[in-house]
């Protein structure tokens, strides 16, 4: 396996915002650059290269038809990464580094690493919410908060191939499942708590197979708001920028990790980009130790 001296970082801006509520922020990657990410990664240990955005179609719909905002757009937008990261994960030592994405990109990537060949994956799914909102005739949900039940689901909206819900761990939610009894691995904010953050990520690691490619989605609004008021939907219960740290330090210096992904970041919360740079501070601090 290899060692994270040995990665290199692939970063990838990935646009997708076709189930927003709020305009203008198809940009979010930007603010990553702006805060030097590459070059810190760089200075600090950690190769990485700057592999521009994802080439996201003009034509994607824009919609609030139910029971899913702007399909099938985010379907479109997970083909095309999966296909875009492909070639990196053929590679080793290459991790593809995702960000400005929302948090249904986790149902393209997860789907790029079984191409890669990987059959035994692992999704460690770091998020203040559980995403896992079945589709509803009567009301339009964006994907993002429908990633973890696209993602685990037999369902006419994505056939796959699908890692089994055991295969899934939600960690750190303050906001509890709404499809409960489905068999996704969970690890709440009062359990992060309870444990420590680093004694509960290395409890999590324990439990993936030593043969299993891990896939790390952040959503940064798994931090409280006090913290990190640029989430997308910011919540008010939630892990502090230390505690964050700790958990991630932990999670994404874990040798079996592929892919790692970092969502829900909204640059129009963020005029002083103040919280871009606390985003990159964190990224550089846990992936170099």
């Amino acid at each position: 396996m290899q060692t994270p001296t040995a990665r290199t970082y692939r970063v990838l801006g990935v646009p997708l915002r076709t189930g927003s509520l709020y305009p203008g922020s198809e940009n979010d990657a930007q603010a990553y650059r702006d805060a030097g990410l590459v070059a810190r990664l760089g200075a600090a240990g950690c190769p990485a290269t700057d592999e521009g955005d994802l080439a996201v179609p003009s034509y994607l719909p824009h919609h609030t038809i139910p029971p899913i905002r702007s399909w099938p757009g985010p379907r479109i937008v997970w083909d095309l990464v999966a296909e875009r990261i492909g070639p990196w994960l053929a590679e080793p030592g290459q991790v593809p580094l995702l960000i400005g994405c929302d948090c249904s990109i986790v149902v393209g990537t997860a789907q790029a690493l079984r191409r890669a060949g990987a059959e035994a994956i692992q999704v460690l799914y770091v998020d203040g919410d559980f995403d896992d909102a079945g589709p509803d005739p009567s009301r339009c949900q964006s994907a993002a908060a429908m990633a973890v039940w696209l993602l685990t689901r037999e369902s006419p909206f994505w056939p796959g191939p699908r890692p089994r819900p055991s295969q899934v761990t939600v960690i750190g939610w303050s906001n509890p499942p709404r499809s409960p009894g489905a068999g996704v691995g969970s690890l709440s904010l009062a359990d992060v708590r309870s444990a420590g953050a680093r004694p509960a990520a290395r409890a999590v690691l324990d439990a993936v197979p030593a043969a299993a490619s891990i896939l790390v989605h952040v959503d940064i609004d798994v931090m409280r708001v006090a913290d990190m008021p640029a989430a997308y939907f910011p919540h008010t219960e939630g892990l502090g920028l230390s505690e964050a740290a700790e958990l991630l330090g932990v999670l994404l210096r874990d040798p079996r990790v592929r892919i790692i992904e970092v969502s829900e970041y909204a640059a129009l919360r963020d005029r002083d980009r103040r919280a871009a740079g606390q985003l990159v501070d964190l990224l550089v601090g846990t992936l170099a130790g």
